[in-house]
């Protein structure tokens, strides 16, 4: 995902999620980022408890682009060991020139602007996500849950 305004356009790829194109005038899309940022607090508590019926941990991290840009890709398998997050890019970037698919790298708390992980089939966080499944269908949010096996909480 690009920036932040409500959805301009989507980029569809092949083999790969659909890149929404964004802009930073997006009110509830800024609003979702705080609120994961705020509670980023209940992802370390989940991967630091080790309970076997959480699983898929990813985190949202914000990388630069060209100009004054950003796109925010989701990092998987994600791993907390010596107060550091570490994880693969879970996304082909189209834009940024910082990463690429299937790296691992550390990421940088600062630019964390989501977070997930699933309890049994229960997807938590998601804050960002839940925005742009709010501008879908309800077609097109039930072939997600089934495409993921799961169902999002608060949702």
């Amino acid at each position: 995902m690009l920036s932040c305004r409500k959805k301009d356009k989507i980029v569809k790829r092949d083999n790969e999620p659909d890149v929404h194109i964004l802009s930073g005038e997006d009110n509830e899309m800024n609003t979702a980022i705080e609120n994961a940022q705020k509670s980023l607090y209940k992802f370390k508590e989940a991967i630091e408890s080790h309970n076997p019926n959480y699983y898929n941990f990813a985190l949202k991290e914000k990388f630069n682009t060209a100009g004054s840009g950003a796109e925010y890709i989701w990092i998987s398998r994600v791993e907390y060991f010596d107060n550091k997050f570490y994880g693969i890019v879970d996304d082909d970037p189209i834009s940024t020139m910082e990463v690429k698919l299937g790296d691992t790298i550390e990421v940088n708390p600062q630019n964390i602007t989501d977070w997930m992980y699933f309890d049994k089939k229960i997807v938590k966080g998601a804050y960002t996500t839940k925005v742009l499944r709010k501008r879908m269908s309800q077609q097109e949010r039930t072939q997600m849950d089934k495409e993921i096996g799961a169902t999002f909480e608060n949702e």
